[in-house]
């Protein structure tokens, strides 16, 4: 029997003494019936005006925002109702991290990807691209290269040259609509100043899914040359059509030796708004400790009452909002793809194998970025990401965030059309 299920049951017969004292006990209980629907409405528009959304605050002359990356999707109501429970308990002190945290990671690694993960492996970090920095001054120095695969999100660079180290490019291969790591190239990149290599697992904004194998060759590499690797696998979760996503510190001793993964509930349960959402994962005991030390150096270990209620309702939920989340975007994926197929306009629209970000290849067009950038903002009133941001292969591309309302993402579309099939 489902938790939620088996939970409601009990409050309905007035049963609550075996539910546990804990916050994550009351959340439960009185989450119950705010999450016994089988069904979730994606279709509707949620006004966010006034919420000081960082994607909408950019429209400002009547834009679609499809450009930074979170959704418009009401939150799970599993993880609302936690929220909302923890909240009427009226006090928000200074808050320990509970055992259930760890607990309910370790449980989602080992029931979605089938990764056994143990507890001391574990780390809250605030935020994914806050804990890779913490690890760039952890284990390397000012001037040290630390290897990049573009086209990829472009954080990783800037915060790379931001501490003083120095980003070196691995690009990848294009091979007709389809994304590949330049192994051979990688291997000669490496020299005595390389120290580390960031991995984006799934690839943003490429929305590649990595196999097992590419990720056994990148780790045998790293191993060999005693170059560590730094997972960001903050969109591991939203991997699409029945994909299997493999977290590189599971699939070899190598990896486990020169791994560390930066996830967390941020992207799959639309929690950006909760910064600090995140954690890592380092198997490694050497690198583990010392890269503990520089967060309590820091005074960055401590997490905020929020982000570890959200945590735990996410990943002890079961999946149904994420999995029917995830069939939405599919349906606005292939909507996408029949848009740019039928209406050839000069751009292709690849297939992401993961997350609500589409890659369309703008580069039969001609335009310089400025002005291809300039056509959909001022042209078509469409707000998209620059893809010559995300490095070296980035030029003539654009990003599209489909994780909208079907209307307004045809409503996006047809903006486009008008635009571009004049």
């Amino acid at each position: 029997m489902k938790r939620r299920h088996f939970i409601k049951g009990l409050a309905a017969a007035g049963v609550t003494s075996v539910l546990p004292t804990s916050s994550l006990g009351i959340a439960l209980a009185s989450c119950a019936a705010a999450t016994s629907t089988e069904t979730f409405d994606f279709d509707k528009r949620i006004d966010r005006d006034g919420t000081w959304s960082i994607r909408y605050g950019r429209a400002t002359n009547g834009e679609v925002p499809l450009w930074i990356a979170d959704m418009d999707f009401g939150t799970d109501p599993f993880v609302k109702a936690a929220l909302e429970a923890r909240i009427d308990r009226d006090v928000l002190g200074y808050t320990n991290i509970p055992p259930e945290f760890y607990d309910a990671i370790a449980g989602w690694q080992k029931n979605y990807y089938g990764y056994q993960v143990e507890r001391e492996w574990i780390n809250y970090v605030p935020g994914v691209i806050t804990g890779m920095n913490q690890a760039y001054l952890t284990f390397t120095q000012p001037g040290d290269k630390i290897i990049v695969q573009p086209p990829v999100y472009d954080h990783f660079r800037l915060y790379i040259e931001r501490l003083g180290r120095v980003a070196v490019d691995n690009p990848m291969i294009l091979e007709g609509e389809h994304y590949k790591m330049d192994l051979e190239a990688l291997e000669q990149l490496i020299d005595d100043r390389t120290k580390m290599l960031v991995l984006c697992n799934p690839s943003n904004p490429c929305g590649i899914h990595w196999e097992r194998e590419t990720l056994v060759q990148l780790a045998d590499i790293c191993d060999r040359h005693g170059v560590i690797v730094v997972s960001d696998e903050i969109h591991s979760d939203l991997t699409l059509y029945g994909v299997q996503h493999f977290p590189f510190c599971s699939v070899s001793e190598a990896a486990t030796r020169v791994g560390m993964i930066f996830t967390g509930p941020t992207k799959s349960f639309n929690l950006a708004g909760l910064t600090g959402t995140a954690y890592c994962v380092i198997p490694n005991q050497e690198l583990r400790e010392r890269y503990t030390e520089t967060l309590e150096n820091c005074k960055m270990e401590e997490a905020s009452i929020p982000t570890i209620v959200a945590t735990i309702a996410a990943y002890r939920n079961d999946t149904r909002w994420l999995e029917a989340l995830k069939h939405y975007i599919e349906g606005n994926v292939q909507r996408t793809l029949d848009f740019f197929s039928e209406n050839q306009m000069g751009m292709t629209a690849f297939r992401p194998s993961a997350s609500f970000l589409m890659w369309i290849d703008c580069r039969s067009l001609g335009l310089p970025q400025t002005d291809l950038m300039n056509r959909f903002k001022d042209g078509a009133k469409v707000i998209l990401s620059n893809g010559a941001s995300y490095g070296p292969g980035g030029e003539g591309f654009v990003r599209m965030n489909l994780g909208v309302p079907t209307s307004l993402l045809d409503e996006a579309l047809g903006r486009i059309a008008r635009e571009f099939g004049k």
